[in-house]
């Protein structure tokens, strides 16, 4: 029996480069959570959020090029599909795990009942405290279920107010004005509000999938400029020096006003550009990191709650750090193969019998 990982990366029209990015991306948040082993590691998850911009923009904009009547319902249950079976079995048996190890010398880490509603529907990102570590990272999965309501929305608007030529324009503008609103809005919860609080809000961080976005629309309506090998070295290059440029901003100078308006804001837009310069780019052979690059999205979801064990147990040894990964790993692995895989195997036929007749 062939493992659908080796199926999926194998699919010739799979885009290796994007899976590059994606395994770069879990790698560094999966360091960072381990006592910030990878010091700024977190901005993996700009990265994921760009590219969750251009793929799942991508599902859109097919439709929209073929003049296809977009069905928010359908787009809707086709992302619960990937996202909500390993979000929610993460929920139970992360739950029960969590107790299990740390119930004695960390009860904050168990959530109690009455306050599990905000992650189960995925409104954690605006609550604050209390805080319970080895879930509170799930805020970004909640940025994304906004996103997945308002993206769709985007679409129909400018199917149902636009018409022809002006659709794609419209598109466009809208996109953009997105991106300068995510950037406005950290400017505005910076200065206007009393916690200042940039980091997790779905507005502080439309932005980053707006680039991701704009990213798959330039794809699809200027592919073979971006094509151009020299355009895309530069696009590359400027982009790769522009991340370097904000992490060393970062490490040298005062933290505060750039970590809360500008760090979060120039990252997608680096981003953007590396992405952009190697799209085209070959990536098949880089094999390890794009088998880690499948699993990312459980990785993602379970490995906090092994961190706090292993760095007690182990401190930031590289024994530590080697059971942190494997262990993490291997539970990913599982809840993938048995959870995501399984419910992704069902999602094309529960949605053709509930759309069928539409």
């Amino acid at each position: 029996m062939t493992l659908r990982v080796v199926e999926t990366l194998h699919n010739p029209d799979r885009i290796s480069s994007v899976d590059i990015f994606r395994g770069i991306a879990i790698v560094a948040v999966v360091l960072f959570h381990y006592n910030e082993l990878l010091p700024l590691g977190s901005s993996g998850v700009d990265l994921f959020f760009v590219i969750s911009g251009l793929l799942v923009g991508g599902l859109l904009t097919k439709e929209f090029t073929q003049n296809k009547n977009i069905s928010f319902f359908r787009f809707f249950l086709q992302r619960g599909f990937k996202i909500w079976p390993s979000y929610y079995a993460f929920f139970l048996f992360g739950s029960i795990l969590v107790y299990l190890l740390y119930h004695d010398n960390h009860p904050d880490q168990v959530i109690p009942f009455y306050d599990l509603k905000r992650y189960l529907l995925f409104y954690q990102n605006y609550t604050g405290a209390p805080y319970h570590w080895s879930f509170d990272h799930v805020w970004s999965l909640c940025v994304e279920e906004h996103f997945y309501i308002l993206l769709p929305l985007l679409f129909l608007t400018v199917q149902w107010f636009f018409k022809g030529n002006h659709q794609v324009k419209a598109l466009f503008i809208f996109v953009i004005l997105t991106i300068l609103a995510g950037i406005a809005f950290k400017f505005c919860s910076y200065y206007l509000t009393n916690g200042k609080d940039t980091y997790a809000g779905t507005h502080n961080r439309i932005d980053a999938l707006a680039w991701g976005v704009l990213l798959n629309l330039l794809l699809t309506y200027a592919g073979e400029k971006i094509k151009n090998k020299k355009f895309s070295a530069i696009a590359f290059v400027s982009g790769s020096l522009i991340f370097i440029a904000a992490v060393y901003f970062a490490i040298r100078f005062d933290r505060t006003l750039y970590f809360h308006i500008y760090f979060h804001s120039i990252l997608p837009f680096a981003f953007f550009l590396m992405l952009m310069g190697a799209y085209h780019v070959d990536f098949s052979r880089w094999k390890v990191l794009r088998f880690i690059a499948y699993y990312s999205y459980n990785w993602y979801l379970w490995h906090p709650v092994f961190a706090i064990f292993f760095t007690e147990h182990f401190g930031n040894t590289f024994t530590g750090v080697l059971l942190y990964l494997v262990v993490s790993f291997l539970m990913a692995m599982l809840a993938t193969v048995c959870i995501e895989e399984y419910f992704l195997g069902k999602r094309k036929t529960v949605l053709s019998k509930l759309f069928s007749s539409r």
